[in-house]
């Protein structure tokens, strides 16, 4: 009877796990497959395996690509999680002010920057960050003369700062809507009874909202942190990547997923891109579990 059961279970469950192997599984086994050969476009068919090559190549030394794309990113996204976290806790508690009119108006337009396509919104901002042409230096114009411009794309710090904006007007309505939801879900009763006990309302914040919209926040955190980490569409569609200080080097924008795809649909580096990929997959992998425990969302089960 057991084993009947067993296999009836298994014949319901039988398409997603073929599913899940054939859209999950197979691509990353495939891509650790890829990463022990010289695959390229010269050795797209006819390719060797060459071990632990690729890996020592992308980990060679201290100044290798690898690390300084990987230290740029994380400093990306300790830049950005914290910005998106602050606007969108400001714009959460303001639309769930009781004094503010209009509030389905503003939360639809708050929300629309998330809600557009990633990659429209960056060529939008793009155009907004052209140095002759752009909204932001036509509007410096007007105050500084018409010759004064800032080097919005064309700086290595103006350009990161450049896709730090960007990148924040697109992500923090995330956030809005995740804590004006966690805010609405704390009962009235308990800031009344704080009122009454004499608490102001900068303690009630630190005392009740803060230690209830944690369940809401960290994994939005997570989650936010991981997109942010990947991000391609913004770095690559406002910036390429550049500006490029050396063409040795990545350039100032050059984060993670824009390395890969230069790497990978420009110069055709399979094999070492592939190698890449399994190490930023490790590292995100540790990175997020060890975060989920750390917050105690995830705990290990009493043994």
């Amino acid at each position: 009877m057991y084993r009947v059961r067993a296999l009836t279970t298994l014949s319901y469950l039988s398409p997603m796990i073929i599913g899940v192997g054939l859209i999950s599984l197979y691509p990353i086994l495939y891509n650790v497959f890829i990463s022990v050969t010289n695959q390229n476009l010269y050795h797209f068919r006819h390719y060797t395996f060459v071990g632990l090559t690729n890996y020592q190549s992308l980990l060679k030394t201290v100044d290798a690509d690898f690390f300084i794309v990987l230290f740029r990113t994380f400093l990306f996204v300790a830049i950005c999680i914290p910005l998106f976290l602050g606007l969108g806790m400001l714009t959460a508690l303001a639309l769930n002010h009781p004094g503010i009119r209009f509030k389905a108006f503003w939360r639809v337009a708050l929300i629309v920057p998330w809600a557009v396509p990633s990659y429209i919104t960056a060529l939008v901002w793009k155009f907004f960050f052209n140095g002759e042409f752009g909204t932001f230096n036509q509007l410096y114009r007007l105050v500084a003369g018409p010759h004064a411009g800032l080097p919005w794309l064309s700086d290595p710090n103006w350009a990161f700062g450049s896709i730090v904006f960007a990148n924040l007007w697109m992500s923090y309505p995330f956030f809005m809507v995740v804590i004006l939801g966690a805010l609405q879900s704390i009962p009235t009763e308990l800031y009344e009874a704080a009122a009454v006990d004499g608490a102001t309302a900068w303690r009630q914040f630190w005392r009740i909202t803060i230690p209830l919209l944690r369940p809401a926040i960290l994994p939005a955190t997570v989650l936010s942190a991981i997109l942010t980490f990947n991000t391609l569409n913004t770095a690559y569609l406002i910036t390429a990547g550049g500006p490029f200080v050396s063409a040795a080097k990545p350039g100032a924008t050059e984060f993670v997923m824009v390395y890969a795809f230069r790497e990978a649909f420009q110069l055709f580096n399979f094999g070492y891109i592939a190698a890449f990929a399994v190490v930023i997959f490790a590292m995100l992998f540790g990175v997020t579990l060890g975060s989920l425990r750390f917050s105690g969302l995830v705990r290990e089960e009493a043994r």
